[in-house]
């Protein structure tokens, strides 16, 4: 039964009258047949019918007062949904971990390696933090329903158990993600980008770690470095942390020697930073025969390549103008940036000059205010030994002269030499101790200046480089070289958003294994960056806004009081997460018959199953 509009027309107005009809079939056809008139209704009045009529015709009606409703519990759905729809669905990242048969053959596991490897990545994506935290963090999500598992079985010890099966998939995790994205795009294979990190331990001893100088907190005295291979779209397929590190120049060709016998790819393109560029490094590259590179070079080796001319640039600033800067050769790139190919010098390595005012103005800046703030050191050690108390010896007082030119990295632009002189106290005794007399080094200042904004590109790919798709021009080969800020985003994300520091565990193998976490959970991030990339959309700028749109999508425990049966129901769904499930191709993830589904798993025996969208 249901109610029934029957509008009628009074002149300019309409009104509505009411009746509750059914109906039925006869002969085949459908027919409705009116069992009472109703009259007029307020609106309010309709409603309640309609709600009344409804418990005749779903098991899911229920009548109850707003005093009596429960809403006793909450957690949270869509974010960890959508992560599990990535790692099952675009990834197929399950079949890589073993079965639970395969790892315990005395009795059964209550949950699998890759119910763990999936839960700690969702984790490390949505609200990182220690391992600890991790089983506080589950149980505030839907995840037992989602992966459908005991939530019983997830707590400290089983972390801790399988973080070492986790460890022992990360070479076949690595074969897999490359014959994976070299199917899916194998034009994203032909070049990858090569870069290094660090991060560090606090307090408990780890065996991976030694002391060392870190890029973002100085010396620490457990420090791990950390290696990432990411393809050009910035998915990562090789990682590691590496033993014995003493230097990033040194790390390059053990790694290249691995990768091309691990992949086994016939030929690839390699970016990497000007911090491994080595003449020995090159040289191995080159003689591997199955890698072109893409680097740059230090300042101080611009002086050995072949065929540069640096007075071109003797008068140059910040603001010489583009008809001076095209009329010494070079070629516009793009409003700031111009280059000149120097060709293949005599070791067949190819150079092309990249000149920009913007970095110029950068580079004197940076040398005036090191070279001030040296100078300022200076002056007050120079005022220290004028009013020295007690005699002071030459080669302590210049190794302390020397420490402050070398902080600020100005030794090449300043000079100094020490002067004997003798300080009379008021007692009568003398004190033995120096004037510093220092000073600008003027043409090592004007010879610098004509570096100023260059960089220079070194690669060994040119125009006879076979096959004919890996050759590349200046401006191909400047935007290769600017991309390499793809695995610079990984590191970024994988150690700021993702938290790789601080780790809290020690052993080689979870340390090991809680990287690999953390790449799982980058190679997640960086799949959502790429399809907002492809289909720009507003106010969806990035990964965490994607996430913070979808944890307001909860599932709630719903109740009665005097009933003990428990229903959950799914928030509304708002526009914005509507758009994202569309753009991933996952919007069953809010229909009802996937939350049934989970919902019939029988993962939470506390309460009915009976999930209502």
């Amino acid at each position: 039964m249901y109610l029934q509009t029957h509008p009628k027309k009074s002149k300019d107005d309409t009104y509505n009258y009411y009746s509750i009809a059914e109906s039925y079939r006869e002969d085949g056809k459908s027919k409705k047949r009116i069992i009472t008139y109703l009259g007029k209704l307020t609106p309010e009045k309709a409603q309640q019918i309609r709600n009344m009529l409804k418990i005749n015709v779903s098991a899911d009606t229920i009548v109850t007062t707003l005093d009596d409703l429960l809403f006793e519990d909450h957690w949270h759905y869509l974010d960890v949904a959508f992560l599990n729809h990535l790692w099952d669905n675009d990834w197929g990242l399950s079949k890589l971990f073993p079965l639970p048969e395969e790892t315990s053959k005395n009795r059964k596991k209550d949950i699998s390696t890759s119910d763990i490897a999936k839960i700690l990545t969702f984790y490390r994506c949505l609200d990182p933090g220690s391992y600890l935290n991790a089983i506080d963090w589950f149980k505030t999500t839907a995840c037992d329903l989602i992966i459908g598992i005991d939530k019983a079985h997830f707590n400290e010890s089983r972390i801790y158990r399988e973080l070492t099966l986790i460890e022992q998939q990360k070479e076949k995790i690595e074969q897999w993600l490359y014959e994976t994205l070299k199917e899916r795009d194998n034009a994203s294979m032909r070049m990858v980008f090569y870069d290094l990190s660090d991060s560090h331990f606090e307090g408990t001893k780890c065996e991976l770690a030694c002391p060392g100088q870190t890029k973002s907190h100085g010396f620490k005295s457990k420090r791990v470095v950390l290696s990432l291979l990411v393809n050009s779209k910035g998915e990562p397929f090789s990682w590691d942390i590496l033993e014995d590190y003493t230097a990033d120049v040194k790390t390059l060709t053990g790694n290249a020697d691995q990768w091309a016998q691990k992949f086994k790819f016939k030929k690839i393109i390699m970016v990497f930073d000007r911090g491994m560029v080595s003449d020995d490094n090159l040289t191995h590259l080159e003689n591997s025969k199955k890698y072109l590179y893409i680097t740059a070079l230090n300042k101080n080796q611009l002086s050995t390549v072949e065929g540069i001319e640096t007075k071109k640039f003797k008068n140059f600033t910040e603001k010489t103008t583009e008809k001076k800067i095209l009329s010494i050769g070079l070629t516009k790139y793009d409003g700031n940036t111009y280059y000149e190919d120097l060709g293949v010098d005599t070791d067949k390595r190819r150079h092309v000059l990249v000149f920009s005012p913007g970095l110029l103005e950068t580079h004197r800046k940076a040398r005036n205010m090191f070279i001030e703030k040296a100078i300022g050191e200076l002056k007050r050690e120079k005022q220290s030994l004028l009013e020295a108390k007690k005699s002071r010896q030459v080669k302590p007082t210049e190794k302390r002269i020397d420490k402050i030119l070398n902080k600020f990295k100005v030794n090449q632009f300043l000079s100094y030499h020490l002067e004997s002189t003798i300080l009379t106290k008021n007692s009568g005794s003398e004190v033995q101790t120096f004037d510093l007399v220092y000073d600008r080094k003027t043409d090592a200042i004007k010879k610098a200046m004509l570096t100023d904004g260059i960089w220079m590109l070194v690669t060994n790919i040119c125009e006879t480089t076979e096959p004919e798709e890996y050759r590349l021009g200046p401006m191909e080969l400047i935007k290769a070289y600017r991309d390499k800020n793809r695995v610079e985003e990984g590191f970024k994300e994988v150690k700021s958003f993702l938290k790789f520091q601080p780790t809290f565990v020690y052993s080689k193998e979870h340390v090991r294994a809680h990287y690999t976490i953390c790449i799982l959970s980058y190679l997640l991030d960086v799949s959502i960056t790429n399809k907002l990339r492809e289909n720009k959309r507003e106010g969806l700028s990035s990964v965490n806004k994607v996430y913070r749109i979808l944890e307001r999508c909860e599932i709630g425990k719903l109740g009665m009081k005097g009933d003990k049966s428990r229903i959950l129901k799914l928030s509304t769904m708002t526009d914005a997460q509507k758009n994202i499930m569309e753009m991933f191709n996952c919007k069953y993830l809010g229909m009802n018959s996937h939350l049934k589904s989970i919902g019939s798993r029988g993962c939470r025996t506390d309460f009915k199953i009976d999930v209502v969208h």
